[in-house]
């Protein structure tokens, strides 16, 4: 069991300090089981280790509709986040702040929260909270889930920075209702990201830049970057190979069907993921 102490130690032995904005993903049940036994210390020890100039931010993405619109998910600012138990911890924090995006928001606490998060709305791209953290010469952290959640957020910035995001077919097939004063709204996205689990293969770069410090925060595998230092390199990764994005799965819609630049693999993911579900509905009738 850890002490907040220990892992507060363990954030500043990565490269955590005091006044930093650090955008954090974590897998809190990696870290292991904490002496105070109370979920929130989760946060806690995180925002002793920035103190009270710093910031940490966190993504609370909410779910939306694919084609079939969906009035029953409505997005209201109290929406459970998908993104975990770190996301939703954050959101219960009785100093959080989240933005109004109606399916990527992001939740902040601390000195800058309010900075990076009071305009993100419906008119604000879904990436913009991360350039903010980016001008702040801000962090990123991945606490236990360096391999199940990969990359970083500022990849997909990169992404809309070189219009890649527009080789995503009908990206506005995606989006969301929301509530605003007491209408209820409708959102289509139109820049979704590519395939994040891809994330992985910038790792190699990161490293051959020597842009990365790795440890452990409790028993959790953990890694730090320069906010702006990895945006910079995505740009050109991505400049350089911008299908790099494009995963190995073959049953992978995002990657198979939803791209311009791979309409090849298309055929043979409608032959087997979409056809037969088809032929199913109509034997049963």
């Amino acid at each position: 069991m850890f002490s907040l102490e220990n892992l507060k130690n363990d954030l500043e032995t990565l490269g955590v300090k005091k006044g930093d904005t650090l955008l954090i993903r974590a897998d809190l049940g990696s870290i292991g089981k904490l002496v105070t036994k109370k979920r929130e210390d989760y946060i806690n020890f995180m925002l002793e280790a920035v103190g009270e100039e710093g910031t940490i931010v966190g993504l609370s993405f909410t779910d939306g509709f694919f084609v079939i619109k969906n009035k029953n998910k409505i997005f209201d600012g109290t929406n459970k986040a998908y993104t975990g138990a770190f996301a939703n911890t954050m959101l219960s924090h009785p100093k959080a702040f989240r933005s109004k995006h109606p399916t990527n928001s992001y939740v902040a606490i601390g000195k800058n929260a309010k900075y990076i998060l009071e305009n993100h709305d419906e008119n604000c791209g879904a990436y913009e909270p991360i350039r903010k953290i980016v001008e702040l010469e801000g962090k990123m952290i991945l606490i236990g889930c360096v391999e199940s959640s990969p990359g970083f957020t500022t990849t997909h910035l990169a992404e809309v920075d070189l219009g890649l995001h527009k080789r995503i077919i009908f990206p506005t097939l995606n989006g969301a209702y929301y509530k605003k004063g007491n209408e209820i709204k409708l959102f289509k996205r139109k820049d979704l990201g590519s395939c994040s689990s891809t994330f992985y293969k910038f790792y190699g770069h990161y490293v051959k830049n020597e842009l990365l410090q790795q440890g452990y925060i409790g028993n959790a595998y953990s890694i730090l970057i320069d906010a702006k230092k990895a945006f910079d390199l995505d740009l050109k990764i991505l400049e350089s190979n911008p299908k790099i994005t494009i995963c190995d799965n073959p049953n992978c819609m995002m990657c198979r069907a939803r791209r311009w630049d791979n309409l090849k693999d298309m055929p043979m993911f409608l032959i087997r993921n979409v056809i037969p579900k088809i032929a199913r509905k109509v034997l049963k009738k």
